[in-house]
């Protein structure tokens, strides 16, 4: 096991933030169906999915902490906007349509089983140690996800329209999660990381598998290398009132210990 040395420390913390923001955020965006969504069972896998993604947010909030010391509730509520590094997709809104939601977390959760699969390689034994625990509950996540899509897709006409809409209407969103996080081709370099070529392709493929079984179609681009978005701390209004509502109890008393 290679250690982390002092010059990848920087690049580690940004490369942990960017997953550990996008499960934040796409967790307090699940939160809100529940109690609302259209049945019983989805009510409760989604808040249990929710649950999960904050879960994993904390553990890898957990490993930034083992590295710098910063208290926990500070790298998740204390920071300014510009420094969360999560993508778009995970906190745009979904304005409470069941399709939108699914689509999000479809996109979302197959990048994040490849992304943790992958990390799972890493060379800081921390981080490919938590990588690897993450996969396998992952794994629940997209089967679930991707049931739905299918359900969508093949229910009747209405529940197919509004399926492929939320799809296209998410795609665009998705492949900004492949922009990479200050420092990230440093790990490459440095041997940290073992990143092959084909994530995206994997990614679209995963996807196209299930879309396809779903009667529906998939349009995806890949972004360009110098794409500049949320992995840079350059956000959209829906991130601001999403990050608003999470910091609205902290912000009452940064320093309450509970």
């Amino acid at each position: 096991m290679k250690e982390l040395a002092e010059h990848l420390q920087t690049p580690m913390i940004n490369l942990l933030l960017s997953i550990a923001d996008d499960k934040l955020f796409l967790g307090h965006r699940n939160s809100d169906w529940t109690g609302i969504a259209p049945i019983l069972e989805a009510d409760i896998a989604f808040s249990s999915l929710a649950q999960d993604d904050i879960a994993h947010a904390s553990a890898i909030y957990e490993l930034i902490n083992s590295i710098n010391g910063h208290d926990l509730d500070q790298i998740a509520f204390g920071r300014k906007p510009d420094e969360y590094l999560s993508a778009s997709i995970v906190s745009t809104s979904d304005s409470f349509n069941w399709a939108a939601a699914i689509a999000r977390q479809f996109f979302c959760n197959h990048f994040d089983y490849i992304r943790l699969q992958r990390l799972s390689t890493c060379e800081w034994e921390p981080l490919a140690s938590l990588s690897k625990r993450l996969t396998t509950e992952q794994t629940i996540h997209i089967e679930h996800v991707s049931s739905w899509v299918v359900h969508l897709g093949t229910g009747n006409e209405e529940s197919a329209s509004r399926m492929q809409e939320a799809l296209d209407i998410y795609a665009p969103l998705a492949v900004m999660l492949f922009e990479k996080p200050a420092g990230f081709n440093t790990l490459v370099a440095d041997g940290i990381l073992h990143q092959p070529d084909d994530f995206f392709a994997t990614w679209k493929q995963l996807l196209d598998d299930v879309v396809s079984s779903a009667g529906l179609t998939l349009h995806l681009d890949q972004i360009t290398s110098d794409f500049s978005g949320g992995r840079s701390g350059q956000h959209d209004e829906d991130f601001s009132s999403s990050l608003a509502e999470l910091h609205a109890v902290f912000n009452e008393d940064p320093a309450a210990k509970w």
